[in-house]
């Protein structure tokens, strides 16, 4: 789409603002709304803001310690620069457009360490090797009312009628998400009260992140206008299931698309380039595990028999597993990698995912014996981090994430110290009652 075809769009569906977005470190949408008119004029080249707004914490905590920009370096403007392909009219807010923004440097170099730009690269590498990385996001969410409860206290998991009493919501969700051209598979309630699983349709590995990203805007924003709160917290609620981040993953030829995991079989998964791919992220799973569960309350969902993996190792459909392999489908042949909280980056996510399979590709790599039956109470499984500490020091020693991410790293890193520093000066309340009458 050029800025013609947009100007058009704009008179069609009467726009009178633009929300022009890109993801943060954390990949939670920052930007600006711009009258329509100067957006028509001034779109070719983006519009400034400091660059503070990719390196800070999660409530704007500006950060010092980030050799990127600081105090020293004056928190100087980059430019946010409108990607028209991702021009959207926005349903649930008549009259407003959005439109995705890749961050640059004054000089026009892509900013180093926005994750869109990471993603970019990445694919631009896959590309180099003749491949188009395919993803699809499956995401779990609460709903809650304004007193911060869920909508219904019972647990009724893939039920159509407790299902039902989320309707007016999710049906509007669907409908708005599919105007705007978001397509979702399908939804259900999930083990958790008032949880909500949603899968989203398989695209190209950007177009995937960006729906990712709109739907998580969609959510939220949907919701507080309907009178609740949307929450993709890892573990809102003590007792109850924790949301994940599941992203199924396959590689299609760059000419003609052809899934190439779709030569696999369920008896030969550990050979041809599907358990190659499978190899690379299994090797990788330990450093990716920071990326993937960025936050303090993110391990607290993590435990045996959550659902959530606790061990490096694979599987054939089979959800006990971090990696499960889902093969004996020709061309729906894929890889779900189970380790991510449904608070995480979705560029972040797919970016790493995508160059640790594409590196076991490279490097021609075997994954280790599969698995069959209850992975947790193997003992004989490497084990991933358990704590957001002992992950960001795996990541912090990773030659692969370094070379990755590169200065990236170094800001997710200090980002993630900064939180464990407020998470160790927090007196909670459990803290209180436990130990007031001391």
């Amino acid at each position: 789409m050029d800025i013609g075809e947009v100007e058009a769009h704009c008179k069609e569906f009467e726009i009178r603002t633009i929300e022009c977005a890109f993801p943060d470190a954390q990949g939670l949408p920052r930007g600006k709304r711009i009258p329509v008119r100067h957006f028509l004029d001034t779109a070719y080249r983006g519009f400034e803001l400091a660059n503070a707004a990719l390196v800070w914490g999660r409530r704007c905590d500006v950060i010092q310690d980030v050799a990127y920009t600081n105090f020293d370096t004056g928190y100087p403007d980059m430019v946010a620069v409108p990607d028209l392909a991702t021009f959207r009219p926005v349903p649930w807010h008549p009259g407003a457009a959005s439109v995705i923004c890749d961050c640059r440097e004054p000089d026009g170099r892509e900013v180093a360490v926005s994750t869109r730009h990471i993603l970019k690269d990445v694919l631009a590498r896959a590309h180099s090797l003749g491949y188009e990385p395919k993803v699809g996001a499956e995401l779990e969410f609460y709903l809650l009312n304004s007193s911060g409860r869920p909508l219904y206290e019972e647990i009724d998991c893939y039920s159509l009628t407790r299902g039902a009493t989320l309707e007016p919501f999710m049906q509007r969700l669907r409908d708005e998400l599919a105007a705007m051209g978001v397509a979702l598979e399908a939804c259900n309630t999930e083990f958790g009260p008032a949880q909500v699983e949603v899968n989203m349709r398989y695209a190209d590995a950007l177009e995937a992140a960006d729906n990712t990203l709109r739907f998580k805007m969609a959510v939220k924003e949907i919701a507080q206008e309907m009178g609740y709160c949307a929450t993709f917290m890892a573990k809102p609620l003590p007792g109850q299931s924790g949301s994940g981040f599941h992203l199924h993953q396959s590689l299609a030829e760059l000419d003609g698309g052809v899934n190439v995991f779709g030569r696999s079989t369920p008896g030969d998964l550990e050979v041809g380039l599907m358990g190659r791919y499978l190899a690379g992220l299994l090797e990788h799973m330990p450093a990716l595990t920071a990326l993937g569960s960025p936050t303090v309350n993110a391990y607290k969902r993590i435990a045996d028999h959550s659902f959530a993996p606790t061990q490096v190792c694979w599987g054939v459909d089979n959800r006990t597993v971090g990696v499960r392999a889902i093969a004996g489908h020709g061309a729906a042949n894929r890889l779900e990698w189970r380790g991510g909280a449904a608070d995480a980056n979705p560029y972040l996510v797919t970016a790493v995912c995508v160059a640790a399979g594409l590196d076991g590709v490279e490097r021609g790599l075997e994954p280790p014996c599969r698995v069959t039956g209850d992975a947790y109470v193997r003992t004989d499984l490497p084990l991933l981090p358990a704590s957001f500490e002992s992950a960001l020091g795996v990541l912090e020693q990773d030659a692969f994430a370094g070379e990755l991410l590169g200065a990236f790293r170094d800001v997710f890193v200090a980002l993630g110290r900064h939180e464990l520093s407020l998470w160790n000066a927090a007196v909670t309340d459990w803290e209180r009652e436990r130990y007031i009458d001391g």
